[in-house]
């Protein structure tokens, strides 16, 4: 129970913090535009308790832990005073983009304090090494034994530098060389046997100044033929390196081909580090169920230069998400899906690791949320802004009570989703015999 508990705790801490910061989006353009407020809730209802009143709004907490709602006066009644509906459409459309808009800059916030304490991530060795950050159950990946944080540096033997130098692929904005690669060669190996070269056990990457002379550090091809990668066995005078580093990155400086001093060498470290060659056979479309990124170190981030990368964080994810979300709808991409239950157990996973790692999940699920709202399904802001542009085309409303009803059965299918969601991450991997 007390286990049970916490991971409770953890759903709340990362969830109602958005649904708060949604909803006040909402409720501050109300406000602002002379909308009536009627109920600011938490959670669907029924309601639990009228927490307080100020002024002509109740606060409210609600038993159906699923989100929350800001309840606007007369949202269908065009005639009645300070109705929501009685608002003209720039106001109405400004209302419904606010939940969202408060979500992203909520993320950006986040993304913005985060690189401020601890660090922006900034790929290091991008043409040689590619992380893998998660493998979809029931993938090709996961049949050939590839992990979550796994890093590949070969396929087929060839190392990925030469490998992008052949191909002629220099990476282009958030898409390195190394995946780049990784990705076309899977694309065009559909049912057709590739062996990845691994490495498991990466506990940290590092960079650090190679020693002043090649004498001072003595290393090792690392096991595989032609590889860029070399096993420190002593470092010398190498203070920075130890004995079992993979170094990554100026094979010639590193072999003492060339004189290494004033070089950066990217380092990866691990107590039981390991070097694999894993066999895996894209799926017809080509795909091997992996989400990948570059190697990468932190480089502290000036105060005055946080925000604008705060912005450029949260406008690449959006990208991603929306991305992977057309690829959902067309079939290229499984569907997943996390209700209350999967984001509960993300949460505590994520806050168990440290603060800057559930700061990071709650600013991935705030834009997540963002986004979600905006899909054009009845009942959520996007839904209720196609009514908006409808109304603009025609140059009338759609006829009494039409809107409202047609929002209700979308409100009612998302409510119905979210149970069937939850009690599948409950009770669906016990039925299909799965612990």
């Amino acid at each position: 129970m007390t286990d049970a508990l916490i991971t409770v705790g953890y759903f709340f801490a990362a969830l109602f913090p958005l649904v708060l910061i949604h909803e006040l989006g909402h409720f501050l353009l109300a406000k602002a535009n002379g909308i009536r407020v009627d109920e600011f809730g938490i959670g669907f209802p029924p309601r639990l308790v009228r927490v307080f009143r100020l002024g002509e709004t109740d606060y409210t907490l609600n038993l159906l832990p699923l989100g929350g709602f800001v309840r606007l006066a007369g949202e269908n009644e065009p005639d009645m005073p300070g109705a929501f509906a009685a608002a003209g459409k720039m106001a109405r459309a400004a209302v419904l983009f606010a939940g969202p808009v408060f979500n992203f800059l909520l993320a950006a916030i986040l993304l913005a304090g985060i690189a401020l304490s601890q660090g922006a991530p900034e790929p290091v060795a991008p043409q040689d090494a590619v992380m893998v950050l998660q493998v979809a159950p029931k993938s090709a990946a996961e049949a050939a034994g590839i992990q979550d944080g796994d890093v590949v540096i070969a396929i087929d033997g060839v190392p990925l530098r030469e490998g992008a130098a052949a191909a002629g692929l220099s990476g282009d904005g958030e898409t390195a060389a190394g995946m780049q690669l990784l990705m076309d060669t899977t694309d065009s190996s559909a049912g057709q046997a590739l062996t990845l070269t691994v490495l498991r056990g990466v506990e940290e990457t590092l960079e650090t100044r190679a020693p002043d002379t090649a004498a001072d550090l003595r290393v090792a091809d690392a096991n595989i033929d032609g590889l860029v990668a070399l096993r420190v066995l002593d470092q010398g005078g190498a203070e920075a390196l130890a004995a079992g580093d993979l170094v990554i990155g100026p094979r010639d400086v590193v072999s003492g081909a060339a004189e290494p001093a004033g070089q950066t060498l990217v380092v990866l470290r691990g107590a039981a580090m390991e070097m694999l060659p894993l066999v895996v056979t894209p799926s017809a479309e080509g795909r091997i169920g992996v989400s990948i990124s570059s190697l990468s170190v932190l480089r502290r981030v000036a105060a005055l230069d946080a925000p604008a990368y705060g912005a450029r964080r949260t406008v690449a994810v959006m990208g991603t998400m929306v991305s992977m979300l057309g690829q959902m709808v067309v079939g290229q991409q499984d569907a997943e899906l996390a209700g209350p239950v999967g984001i509960a157990r993300m949460g505590r996973e994520f806050g168990e690791r440290s603060t800057s790692d559930f700061l990071a999940f709650m600013a991935l699920l705030s834009i997540n949320l963002g986004i979600i709202n905006l899909i054009p399904i009845p009942g959520l802001d996007g839904g209720r802004l196609v009514f908006v542009a409808l109304e603009a085309l025609r140059g009338r409303r759609l006829a009494s009570g039409r809107e409202e009803i047609v929002n209700f059965i979308g409100i009612a299918l998302v409510i119905g989703l979210m149970v069937a969601i939850t009690v599948y991450e409950v009770f669906g991997p016990r039925l299909i015999g799965r612990p």
